[in-house]
């Protein structure tokens, strides 16, 4: 029962992972870049998190803060960073990098690949198990 489970929750977050990586794809294709500056960093618990300001073409700056902190701070104020941004909702950027971009597509294919190998794998090896029990019950 608990392999079942395992493939099911497995195929579920794979389709997620598709789900997710089809829409940052699209994103991706209708998203337009802009350069944003490190205005200040705040600290949160010792750790410094960036703000920055993007410069946004034809509309006012839009200030995002990144959701990572480090001590010491990965940062300096005045550094630029490329961010990208859907021009129909131009207060949701994202920062142009590989993690930031596919993170929840990376987050969900990461845990469906070992559900998935350890839930078929029990299907595919148990009917060779049954026939090795078979056979030694039947040399006894």
């Amino acid at each position: 029962m608990v392999y079942k489970l395992m493939l099911v929750v497995g195929v579920i977050f794979l389709a997620i992972s598709i789900y997710e990586f089809k829409r940052t794809i699209d994103f991706l294709g209708k998203s337009t870049r802009a350069i944003g500056t490190v205005t200040s960093l705040e600290e949160n618990d010792g750790a410094y998190s960036p703000i920055f300001e993007i410069e946004i073409k034809n509309d006012n700056p839009v200030t995002y803060c990144l959701p990572a902190a480090s001590n010491p701070s990965a940062w300096v104020v005045g550094e630029k960073a490329t961010f990208l941004y859907d021009p129909q909702h131009p207060d949701s950027p994202r920062m142009m990098s590989y993690f930031w971009i596919f993170s929840w597509s990376l987050f969900f294919i990461a845990i469906a690949i070992p559900l998935i190998i350890f839930g078929s794998g029990y299907f595919l090896l148990n009917p060779m198990l049954r026939s090795n029990d078979l056979n030694t019950s039947r040399a006894n």
